[in-house]
């Protein structure tokens, strides 16, 4: 006696994790998109510490991996079948690989001088394919997406006397953006005080200066062809004019800031005009009797005399 039975075999199911990801550390939650086949009716995530969202048996969740697994550069997520019945669960996976996060440095804080105040940058970014300057009011030359390029500040910023600008990378792939700032601090400009100008008589020409400067560290006198004592590197000098220049009546001498840092030099000039002499004409000799004494005088005096 004989009984038959039939048996059916029916297809395996199937789970594909999906390609191989490439995500930047600091970007690096990764949307998962995952599928399986029948007669499976679920999946389940596995193989990471991170968090899954909304959970791990989403197949299209969003893992956001630890800390630790960005360290390592890589991770493979694994995904397993669910519901499959009386088949054997089917897994697949995926490996996700951390690539280096861009990085940017805008350089060290500088110092320049309200009266020089362009500032050569020295940005430098790694892993990104450029960089943009942003923030300043000023211009950049020869413009913002030069690492190396010349910021020259706008006046805003030196009345100010700082500016902050930020480097930002650019052409990130799949990477967030990374800026960095730095700080340039304006330094007030030297003054020169020449002092007012002054009128001299030729007959009395030695000048005595008054000149200050504030910022720099000192000044020098120049201009004239005269002498100054004790020198011209004194502000409160006394100068004494060489005859041509009392006969041209006029000169002008400057008053330069020296020791002045980062900073221009600054000048200022003062007019010294040379009046001409009194003067005194008693008229000529006379000869006077004894008896008949009196002398009628008969002087005269000239400009600026009175």
């Amino acid at each position: 006696v004989s009984d038959d039975m039939t048996i059916t075999f029916t297809d395996a199911p199937t789970a594909n994790a999906n390609v191989d990801q490439t995500i930047c550390a600091n970007n690096p939650d990764i949307t998962l998109n995952g599928s399986v086949g029948a007669p499976a009716t679920g999946g389940i995530w596995s193989g990471g510490l991170g968090t899954f969202t909304p959970d791990n048996t989403t197949l299209g969740a969003v893992y956001s991996p630890t800390a630790g697994e960005i360290s390592s550069g890589s991770l493979d997520m694994i995904l397993a079948t669910t519901g499959h019945g009386n088949c054997n669960a089917v897994t697949d996976t995926m490996t996700v690989t951390f690539t280096t996060s861009p990085t940017s440095e805008a350089s060290a804080n500088q110092t320049v001088c309200a009266n020089n105040p362009d500032v050569t940058l020295n940005g430098s970014i790694t892993v990104a394919t450029g960089g943009i300057w942003t923030n300043g009011g000023g211009s950049y030359n020869p413009n913002s997406t030069t690492l190396n390029a010349v910021y020259t500040p706008s006046a805003a910023e030196i009345t100010a006397g700082t500016a902050k600008l930020y480097l930002t990378t650019t052409g990130n792939g799949n990477c967030n953006a990374v800026t960095d700032s730095m700080t340039i601090t304006i330094t007030a400009a030297p003054t020169a005080d020449a002092n007012a100008d002054q009128t001299i008589c030729k007959n009395n020409a030695d000048v005595t200066l008054n000149g200050s400067v504030t910022v720099a560290t000192g000044g020098i006198w120049s201009g004239g062809a005269g002498a100054y004592t004790p020198n011209n590197t004194t502000l409160n000098t006394v100068y004494t004019p060489t005859a041509g220049e009392l006969a041209a009546g006029t000169l002008t001498l400057t008053l330069t800031t020296t020791g002045n840092g980062d900073c221009n030099a600054v000048s200022d000039d003062m007019t010294i005009t040379f009046t001409d002499a009194p003067t005194a004409n008693a008229n000529v000799d006379q000869t006077i009797c004894a008896n008949n004494p009196d002398i009628t005088l008969n002087g005269s005096v000239g400009a600026p005399a009175t």
